[in-house]
């Protein structure tokens, strides 16, 4: 797998909207925090466009993200938001010669699907806040935007997960794998599939009705994707919905049934995805827990 390189005051970013349409007033945040980290900035030409929700037809965002990817100066690609629609550029992007243009991609959500691209292909990728959380006033941003620093600056990721987990897992290890739930449903039949046998899972998930978590962990079973995983680690499964009828369990419940087969460790409440507490990830990099401390 390989992992780009670190990066150090000077460099140059490429800030892309490979999904839904930002404001010039929702990127001000992040475009400070470039500054005051002496970083070069360098903008998409469709950061700022419009096609109905997206931010420029499925071309023009592909285009985007071509030009920062083969930019030779340009050492990470910070995604503005999710939403929806990152998956309408990998028709445009078949050529792209990833590989030989390492660089971090850095994003979470509907970001999932180039996550799982690049895992795919032998890249690493950064699961992180997108550039529109460096505005939000929440109480965790400052602490998000410092992780981020932390994974983009420095080699490694180490970080107490005893305030946060609620049960007591075993120790594991491998390449973690993985992202927003529906994504990785979404990709089953794909070449974006995820190769699970022997990787730690990462899943996580937003304002889904419980009959459909359901679902999509039956269809992630049955395809083979939990059968030789050595943990699971689900993150928030926030905002979830039901019906008039209740489904009858929440997603903790679905989710440890749907693994009661299985002898891996599952971890419940792991601080990223749509929580106010988004750490780093590393996917397609290897980590290890020792029943405390999370590494990459």
């Amino acid at each position: 797998m390989i992992l780009p390189e670190a990066l150090k005051p000077g460099d140059t970013v490429a800030l892309i909207a490979p999904a839904r349409a930002v404001s010039k007033e929702e990127m001000a945040a992040f475009k400070l925090w470039a500054e005051q980290k002496g970083l070069t900035l360098l903008e998409g030409k469709h950061l700022y466009g419009r096609k109905h929700q997206f931010s420029g037809t499925a071309e023009e965002r592909a285009d985007d993200l071509r030009e920062a990817w083969l930019n030779p100066k340009v050492k990470a690609v910070f995604c503005a938001r999710g939403g929806y629609g990152s998956v309408h550029l990998l028709d445009w992007l078949e050529d792209l010669d990833w590989l030989n243009h390492p660089k971090w991609l850095i994003g979470f959500s509907d970001i999932t699907t180039l996550h799982l691209h690049l895992n795919n292909l032998g890249m690493a990728t950064l699961h992180a806040p997108m550039a529109i959380h460096w505005g939000l006033e929440r109480i965790y941003t400052q602490e998000n935007i410092a992780a981020v620093e932390n994974a983009l600056f420095n080699p490694s990721i180490n970080f107490d997960l005893q305030n946060f987990i609620r049960n007591t897992a075993v120790s594991f290890s491998g390449n973690l794998i993985g992202g927003n739930l529906s994504l990785i449903y979404a990709a089953l039949g794909t070449p974006e599939q995820p190769k699970t046998d022997g990787a730690v899972l990462f899943i996580e998930d937003l304002d889904e009705y419980l009959y459909h978590v359901d679902r999509m962990m039956t269809a992630l079973k049955r395809a083979g994707i939990l059968k030789n995983i050595s943990a699971l680690l689900v993150g928030g499964m926030s905002d979830m919905k039901d019906n008039a009828v209740p489904f009858g369990s929440d997603a903790e419940t679905i989710i440890t049934n749907c693994c009661s087969e299985y002898h891996f460790p599952i971890i419940f409440n792991f601080p990223a995805g749509h929580t106010d507490k988004n750490i780093c990830l590393k996917l397609g990099a290897h980590c290890t827990f020792d029943g405390k401390y999370f590494k990459q």
